[in-house]
């Protein structure tokens, strides 16, 4: 079986990115937001990562409230760490790519926490000196052709770095994706997410499914669509806590459901922490996208019915 390619372009998804335009001045604070957010969603998630909702249920009654306060002696976790490697490599310079490789491999030596089982495996090809990607597609064909969500916990440095120029967007979502996460869809979990996140720091309500039905024209699986559909405004109605609780699509299920609901920040996040699953990445994903700015009016129309 012919290994898929990383995505270099999308002409259709671009084509729509770049016919909406929006307010560039509200950049610099909603840029702090998907950050925030994302740390904070991660850090609340923390302590219950893996349990189920009933679990979760009857040792926090009221929902996940609190991030743990030993938390600011810790190192950050992958979700986090990941994230900052990504941002700091996409600022340093050309050569982002192997630099963001690097920065992985010094991350696992020196702290590691919260490491994911194919991060770490693509971690040590790149440490035998096999080159990105190529370390992740061997990863990928070795582990059964798997998506893991561990490139989209990450992804949203991608969004504040190349919101202006969708091409570039579309380009560095994958390229940066697939350094670890050489899956098709989980390349594509990130340049939909991250086409979310541009437009929502412009404060565009982002139109989801026309975003999607681009990227399947372009080449995008089909099965995003399926997965997409299946979002409604009931957290619950997801069961993060079952099956492939770390599966990118499921992940991205989150994020679409954050562009969706109408809840604010703090209730979002204790909605879906408390829904199970894989709770960490799930809270750094909402907190991302809900931390872009205050909704508009008529939020969540981008979900056609």
């Amino acid at each position: 079986m012919t290994t898929s390619p990383i995505v270099r372009e999308a002409p259709n998804l671009v084509a729509l990115l770049n016919k909406l335009a929006g307010d560039n001045s509200v950049l610099p604070d909603r840029a702090r937001g998907v950050l925030t957010g994302l740390a904070v969603g991660n850090l609340l998630g923390l302590p219950v990562e893996g349990m189920s909702a009933a679990s979760i249920a009857r040792e926090y009654s009221d929902g996940v409230m609190e991030i743990n306060s030993f938390e600011r002696l810790q190192p950050m976790d992958d979700d986090l760490a990941q994230a900052a490697d990504l941002g700091e490599a996409l600022v340093a310079g050309v050569d982002y790519i192997d630099d963001f490789a690097r920065r992985l491999v010094r991350w696992r030596r020196n702290n590691g926490r919260g490491i994911g089982i194919t991060t770490s495996a693509v971690i040590g090809l790149l440490e035998e000196g096999h080159s990105p990607p190529e370390a992740g597609r061997i990863i990928y064909e070795e582990r059964g052709h798997i998506a893991p969500n561990g490139g989209l916990m990450r992804c949203a440095p991608v969004a504040l770095a190349r919101h202006s120029n969708p091409a570039n967007l579309v380009r560095d979502s994958a390229t940066t994706c697939a350094v670890t996460h050489f899956a098709p869809t989980c390349q594509w979990s990130c340049i939909i997410l991250n086409a979310a996140i541009a437009l929502l720091l412009k404060g565009i309500d982002p139109p989801i499914q026309d975003i999607i039905e681009a990227g399947v024209a372009d080449g995008g699986p089909v099965e995003i669509q399926d997965w997409a559909m299946r979002v409604s405004k009931d957290i619950g109605d997801l069961a993060l806590d079952q099956g492939q609780i770390g599966h990118t699509l499921l992940c991205l299920q989150t994020g679409l459901w954050a562009m969706k609901t109408s809840l604010d920040l703090e209730t979002a996040l204790v909605q879906v922490v408390s829904a199970g699953g894989d709770t960490d990445t799930n809270g750094a994903v909402v907190g991302a996208v809900l931390e872009t700015g205050p909704k508009s009016p008529g939020w969540g129309e981008g979900f056609r019915q």
